[in-house]
């Protein structure tokens, strides 16, 4: 298995755990732990809270199916560069969900949206009137 799968495998049952206590329990060293929760952090597969104790952000069964089938389109805009869109998807899969890691996904992976629509597309110069330029 690979490090993301015995990390998120790990979370998934026990919950709650700092890096140093992760990297003890499946072997790996706590630097390849903390790089690799970083970059599951990043998309959206684990989340941290304020004492840096990392959770899964796996679905709840029937209760957070809305939640499943939102992100589910909003990785399919995602894989088309609609970004934009995949950022109101997020949004409104954030809004139908109470649970804390659920929505911590949803806001991760809108932040990521909205940072590559707005470098794809970034916001046009001022224009300046040509009597503005010439007062000097």
């Amino acid at each position: 298995m690979n490090t993301e799968t015995l990390i998120l495998t790990h979370l998934i049952t026990h919950e709650g755990k700092t890096p140093a206590q992760i990297s003890q329990a499946i072997g790996r060293t706590r630097s390849t732990v903390s790089f690799t929760l970083q970059r599951l952090a990043a998309t959206g597969e684990v989340w941290r809270d304020e004492y840096t104790r990392y959770f899964t952000s796996v679905p709840n069964a029937a209760e957070d199916a809305s939640f499943v089938e939102l992100s589910d389109k909003a990785y399919r805009y995602q894989d088309k560069n609609w970004w934009n869109k995949a950022a109101d998807t997020w949004l409104r899969a954030f809004d139908c969900t109470k649970n804390p890691g659920l929505r911590e996904k949803a806001i991760t992976c809108r932040k990521y949206c909205i940072s590559m629509a707005n470098w794809r597309l970034p916001k046009p110069e001022p224009d300046f009137p040509e009597k503005a330029r010439r007062k000097r």
